[in-house]
C-alpha cells in the first residue's frame, strides 16, 4: 500500500502544481484579454497531463472535466484565439478559473480522502455551451470537430508502423534520438513517458518521430521497461529534436537524457560523424552514456534537471538530529570533566568541530528555505476576484517575491496576508473612482505585498494606498465595545492597537468578504504562533501599512546567555544593540516610567529581570549588574542582569501547551534552550517582555 500511497502523493504535488502554472497563465492573460498562442499550447498540455493523470487514478469525473476543457483549448489551438469573440472572452477566463477552484477543490478531497462529488453536469454544460457558442461563431468550425473527439483514439495507437517495441537505438527513416531516465522509484513511467509524447506532439508531426515503448499509453506495465532502458523518442528532422530538448528538460522527474545519432554502417559525410564513429555500436552507445551521464553521445552537454522532491517530515527529521549535534556539541566542549585542563589540541579540534556543526546547520536550514513567490502569487487571484465582485478597480504589485523562509512558515502565513489583503479590498480601497479621483489619487487602487530578508527575520509588509484608518471611528467603537474607556486620551498607534482587539470591527455590516478588523485578532494570533508580530500604521485618507515580522526559522538561533541569580536566560543575539556597564548616578528616576538611562541622547526604560520575574537571588545594585540595550520592532529599552556568560547557538524547543496555557508567552517568554552541562535556560522575546513589564 505503501507504494500507491506515493503514486497519490504525487498526483496530487504535481497536479496543484499544474494548477498553479494555470492560475498565473490565466491572471496574466486576463490583463491583455487573450491567450498567446503560447498560453494556449500549455493550458491544452496543462489540461492533457491532469486527464491523463487523473485517468490513472481512476479519477473518473476529474478526466471528464479536464478532457473537455483540453477539447475547448483544441479549437482554440487549431483556429487561434480569433476564433473566440471579444463578446465571449470574460467567460472563457471564467470558465478556466472555475475549472482551477473545482480542481483545487477535488484535489483537496482526495488529500482528506473524501468522496468526490460526482454531480458534475451543471459544469460541463457551462463548458459545452461556451464550445457551442465558439463553434456557432466560426462558419468553418465544423471541420476541425472531428478532429476534437479523435485525440485519445489517435493516442493510442502506435505512432507508426516501425515503432516496434524493441527497436534498436537507431532507424534510418529517424535518426535524431534521445534517451531518458526517469528518477529512481518516481513511479508511473509509462504515464510520464506518454506525456513528454503529448507535449512532442504540440510541434512536431506524428509522422516525423516514433517513440519506444510503443504502448505507453495504454500499458502500465512499460514502466518497467522505461526504468531499465529509458524512454526514446526519434526524430526525423534534427531541428525537432532541438525543439525537444527543452521540453525534455523542464519535464517533471527527468533523471538525465542523452541525445544520440544514429548513423549506418558507412557513415555519411556530416559534420558530427567524426564524433559518433568512436561509438560503432548503435546498442550499447546510450547504455554506456546512461553510465556516464556527463558525457553524452553526440558530444553536446545537456543540462541535466537537478531537482529532487523530498517529504518534509524527513528535513523534519535532519533538523531534529542537527539539533540534537549541537547540543551533544555543546554538552562535550564545555564539560566540567575538562574544568582547569590545558588541552590545546583539543581545543584545537572543538573550535574545527564547532565550525563543521555551524555549517551544517546552515546547510539544513537552506534546505527547508523556500521562496515567499507561491504564496504571493496566489494573492493574485484575490484581487482579481474581488475587483470583479466589487467592481473596485485595484491591482497588485509585488515587491521580493523571491525572500526565503522557512517552509513550514510559508505554509501558515498564506492566510493572515490573504485576510489583510481582502481586508485592504473590502474596506481600504475607495469604493468608486470618483472618489480616488477627487482625493488626487490614481482612478485604480493599488496594494503592494512586499517581503525582504534583513537576516535574522522576514518583514512582510501590505500596503493599501485607500482611505486609511478613521480614528475618531475605530475610538468610538472600541467604547462601545467596552475595549476603550471614555476618560482616557490615546494616542494615534493605541487606537490602531484596538483594530487586532478580539472580536473588534469597524464593519458596518458584514459582506461576504472580511471587513477591516474581522478577524484581525486571528491574524495576530497566527503570527504570533509563528514567533512573529503584526504591527498596523496608517494616515488618515493616503492608506493603510500591515507590517508581518516572523523569524526566518524557528529551530536554532544565535543567542546571549545571561544570568539572573541562579537563573539563566538566553537572548536572542539579533535583539541586541549593546551592553553597558553604569552608576546608580547616571539613572534617571521618573515618576510614569520608573528608572530610565540616557543613551546617544535619548531615554530608554530599564527593566529589571528580577523583579519581572520575582527571583529570590539576583543583583539589586545597579553597578553589580549590566545592562543590555535591547530591540524589537519599534520597542527599545534596557534589560538589567546580572551577567553575560557568552554567546551560544542553541536549539529553540517549544515550550509544552500545557504551560502555554497560562499564557506565559505574554510574559516575555518564547521557548526554551538545553545547555552544555543539561541545564534549561529560558528564550525572551525581546518585544513581549516589554509589554509585560508596561502592562503588569
Amino acid at each position: 500500500m505503501g507504494n500507491g500511497n506515493e503514486i497519490l502523493d504525487m498526483y496530487i504535488y504535481e497536479t496543484n502544481t499544474l494548477l498553479e502554472q494555470l492560475e498565473n497563465i490565466v491572471l496574466e492573460a486576463e490583463k491583455v484579454d487573450t491567450f498567446s498562442q503560447e498560453n494556449v499550447n500549455e493550458i491544452f498540455r496543462i489540461m492533457h497531463t491532469i486527464k491523463g493523470s487523473s485517468a490513472m487514478m481512476e479519477f473518473s469525473t476529474l478526466t471528464t472535466i479536464a478532457h473537455r476543457i483540453e477539447d475547448l483549448f483544441f479549437i482554440i489551438r487549431e483556429n487561434t484565439m480569433e476564433v473566440v469573440s471579444e463578446a465571449n472572452r470574460p467567460a472563457l477566463f471564467d470558465l478556466v478559473f472555475q475549472s482551477i477552484d473545482y480542481f483545487r477543490g477535488e484535489v483537496e478531497k482526495v488529500e482528506a480522502n473524501q468522496p468526490l462529488d460526482e454531480d458534475i453536469d451543471s459544469f460541463l454544460s457551462n463548458v459545452n455551451s461556451l464550445i457551442s457558442k465558439i463553434k456557432g461563431e466560426e462558419a468553418e468550425e465544423p471541420a476541425p470537430q472531428p478532429a476534437v473527439a479523435e485525440p485519445p483514439p489517435a493516442e493510442t495507437g502506435a505512432p507508426a508502423p516501425s515503432a516496434a517495441p524493441d527497436f534498436p537505438p537507431g532507424d534510418k527513416n529517424f535518426p535524431y534520438g534521445v534517451r531518458v531516465f526517469f528518477d529512481e522509484g518516481c513511479g508511473m513511467e509509462s504515464l510520464r513517458s506518454f506525456m513528454l509524447v503529448a507535449s512532442v506532439r504540440d510541434f512536431c508531426a506524428e509522422s516525423d518521430f516514433i517513440f519506444s515503448p510503443a504502448d505507453v499509453e495504454q500499458n502500465p506495465a512499460t514502466s518497467e521497461i522505461v526504468v531499465e532502458q529509458g524512454f526514446l523518442m526519434m526524430f526525423k528532422h534534427p531541428e525537432d529534436r532541438e525543439t525537444a530538448l527543452p521540453i525534455v528538460k523542464s519535464s517533471g522527474s527527468v533523471r538525465e537524457y542523452q541525445p544520440f545519432d544514429y548513423h549506418p554502417a558507412e557513415p555519411e559525410p556530416e559534420p558530427q560523424a567524426p564524433a559518433q564513429a568512436a561509438q560503432p555500436e548503435p546498442k550499447p552507445a546510450p547504455a554506456a552514456a546512461a553510465a556516464q551521464p556527463a558525457a553524452p553521445a553526440g558530444g553536446q552537454q545537456h543540462p541535466k534537471e537537478t531537482l529532487i522532491s523530498v517529504n518534509l517530515s524527513k528535513l523534519d527529521q535532519l533538523n531534529a538530529i542537527v539539533g540534537e549535534i549541537v547540543i551533544t556539541e555543546s554538552m562535550v566542549t564545555s564539560s566540567p570533566d575538562l574544568k582547569g585542563l590545558n588541552l590545546d589540541s583539543f581545543s584545537k579540534s572543538a573550535r574545527q568541530l564547532r565550525k563543521l556543526t555551524d555549517e551544517l546547520q546552515d546547510v539544513s536550514m537552506s534546505l527547508r528555505m523556500v521562496p515567499v513567490s507561491g504564496t504571493f502569487q496566489k494573492m493574485n487571484r484575490i484581487v482579481r476576484d474581488m475587483t470583479k465582485k466589487l467592481n473596485r478597480p485595484a491591482k497588485l504589485t509585488l515587491i521580493g517575491e523571491n525572500t526565503e523562509v522557512d517552509k513550514t512558515i510559508v505554509d501558515n502565513i498564506g492566510d493572515p496576508i490573504m485576510h489583510m489583503i481582502r481586508n485592504s479590498m473590502d474596506h481600504g480601497i475607495e469604493e468608486t473612482q470618483a472618489e480616488r479621483v477627487a482625493a488626487g489619487k490614481d482612478p485604480v487602487g493599488e496594494i503592494i505585498l512586499s517581503a525582504r530578508d534583513t537576516g535574522s527575520e522576514v518583514i512582510i509588509e501590505i500596503i493599501d494606498d485607500g482611505r486609511g484608518v478613521d480614528d475618531e471611528a475605530v475610538l468610538k467603537k472600541a467604547i462601545r465595545q467596552g475595549i476603550a474607556s471614555p476618560d482616557v486620551e490615546y494616542s494615534h498607534r493605541e487606537i490602531l492597537n484596538f483594530l487586532l482587539a478580539p472580536g473588534f470591527s469597524t464593519n458596518v455590516e458584514v459582506t461576504e468578504f472580511s471587513g477591516r478588523g474581522v478577524g484581525m485578532d486571528v491574524v495576530k494570533r497566527s503570527v504570533e504562533e509563528l514567533g512573529g508580530n503584526v504591527t498596523i500604521s496608517s494616515t488618515l485618507g493616503q492608506g493603510m501599512t500591515t507590517t508581518i515580522r516572523i523569524p526566518l526559522t524557528m529551530a536554532i538561533m544565535d543567542g546571549m546567555e545571561v544570568s539572573v541569580g541562579d537563573s539563566i536566560f538566553t537572548i536572542p543575539i539579533n535583539n541586541i544593540r549593546s551592553s553597558m556597564k553604569v552608576t546608580s548616578q547616571e539613572v534617571i528616576h521618573d515618576s510614569s516610567s520608573g528608572e530610565v538611562i540616557k543613551a546617544l541622547d535619548n531615554f530608554y526604560p530599564i527593566i529589571r529581570a528580577k523583579d519581572l520575574y520575582q527571583l529570590n537571588n539576583g543583583c539589586t545594585e545597579i553597578e553589580d549588574g549590566i545592562l543590555l540595550w535591547l530591540e524589537s520592532g519599534d520597542c527599545s529599552y534596557c534589560l538589567f542582569v546580572d551577567e553575560l556568560l557568552g554567546e551560544q547557538q542553541v536549539v529553540v524547543k517549544q515550550l509544552p501547551s500545557y504551560v502555554n496555557s497560562f499564557n506565559i508567552k505574554n510574559y516575555g517568554i518564547s521557548g526554551c534552550t538545553l545547555l552544555g552541562d543539561g541545564s534549561i535556560s529560558i528564550i525572551l522575546d525581546v518585544a513581549n517582555l516589554y509589554t509585560a513589564a508596561h502592562g503588569a
